[in-house]
C-alpha cells in the first residue's frame, strides 16, 4: 500500500506538489497523482490509476482536474514551515542574507505565476481544441451525407436518361410505322383517282378501308401511349431539382478568406467558429 504518511507528495515520484510539473490533479477514482506522472502513464488512450488499479479513458493529463484542496492544504502546510523557520533563526547579523533571499524568492513566486497563469492558458486553449474537433468532426458527417445525396442524385438523372432513351425508341418506332400508314392512304388517294370500272372501285374502296382502320388504330394508340406520363414527371421533376442544386452551387460562392478581426482578435476558437458558421449557410437541401 502507498504511504499517506506525506499528502504533499506524489505517490509515485515522491516529488512534492508543485503549481508547475507537479501540479497535482485527480483521477475520476479519487485518488490524485501528479501532472507530470499522470502524463507518464498514459497509454493507448488509458490510464490504469497506480492506487486502485482502475482503469480510465485518457489522452492527456490535462482532462483530469486540479486538485485545489490539495494545493490549499500544501501552501498552508509550506507556510507554516516558514513561519516556524522565521521564528528560529537569529535576528542579528543575518538581515543582509534574509533581504537577498527574499528578493530571489519573490523573483521564483512572480515567474511560478507566470507559468502558472500560462499552464491555465494552454488548458483552456486545450479545451477549446476538444470543442473545435467535436465540431471538424460533425462538419465532415454533414459532407459525407451531402455526398451521399449527390451520389444519389447523379444515380436517379443517370436511371432517367435511361428511361428517356427507351421512350425515345418507342417514339422512333411509332414514327417509322405512321410514316408508312401514310404512304398507303397516300397512294389509296391516288388509286381512288385512277379506277374506272365498278370492280376497280369494289377492290380499291376495301383495300382503302383496311389501310383507314390501320391508320386509325395508329392514332388511338399514339394517344394512349405518348407522353409516358411516369418517365415525362421524373424527367421534368428531376430537372428542377437539379436546377435548383445547381443554381445554388453557383450563386453561393465558396471563399477561404478570413475577416482580419477574426484572424487576430481575442476571441476564442469556439467563438470564432460560431461566427463563422452564423455568415455562411451550410445547409444544402436536396429533394
Amino acid at each position: 500500500m502507498m504511504d499517506d504518511s506525506k499528502p504533499e507528495e506524489c505517490k509515485v515520484c515522491f516529488i512534492n506538489y508543485d503549481e508547475e510539473l507537479q501540479r497535482p490533479r485527480t483521477l475520476p477514482c479519487g485518488h490524485t497523482f501528479c501532472s507530470q506522472c499522470i502524463k507518464d502513464s498514459v497509454k493507448n488512450v488509458q490510464l490504469i490509476c497506480p492506487s486502485c488499479r482502475a482503469v480510465h479513458s485518457a489522452t492527456a493529463a490535462t482532462q483530469f482536474p486540479i486538485n485545489y484542496g490539495m494545493e490549499a492544504l500544501i501552501k498552508k502546510f509550506r507556510n507554516m514551515q516558514v513561519t516556524s523557520v522565521g521564528s528560529e533563526s537569529p535576528k542579528s547579523g543575518q538581515d543582509h542574507t534574509r533581504g537577498i533571499g527574499k528578493k530571489l524568492q519573490s523573483m521564483v513566486q512572480e515567474q511560478k505565476s507566470s507559468i502558472s497563469n500560462l499552464i491555465s492558458e494552454c488548458e483552456e486553449v486545450l479545451s477549446q481544441l476538444g470543442k473545435y474537433q467535436g465540431q471538424v468532426r460533425d462538419w465532415k458527417t454533414q459532407h459525407h451525407q451531402l455526398q451521399d445525396k449527390l451520389y444519389d442524385l447523379v444515380e436517379q438523372n443517370k436511371a432517367a436518361i435511361e428511361l428517356l432513351e427507351q421512350e425515345d425508341t418507342s417514339v422512333v418506332t411509332m414514327s417509322t410505322e405512321g410514316e408508312a400508314g401514310k404512304k398507303q392512304l397516300q397512294t389509296m388517294l391516288e388509286c381512288l383517282d385512277a379506277v374506272t370500272t365498278i370492280q376497280e372501285v369494289d377492290t380499291t374502296c376495301d383495300e382503302a378501308d383496311q389501310y383507314s382502320v390501320q391508320a386509325e388504330d395508329w392514332i388511338r394508340k399514339c394517344q394512349e401511349l405518348f407522353p409516358n406520363f411516369s418517365i415525362a414527371g421524373t424527367s421534368v421533376k428531376l430537372q428542377e431539382n437539379i436546377k435548383k442544386a445547381l443554381d445554388m452551387m453557383t450563386r453561393e460562392t465558396v471563399t477561404t478568406d478570413v475577416p482580419v478581426l477574426l484572424k487576430y482578435s481575442d476571441f476564442t476558437i469556439m467563438e470564432k467558429v460560431e461566427k463563422i458558421t452564423g455568415d455562411i449557410p451550410l445547409k444544402l437541401t436536396v429533394s
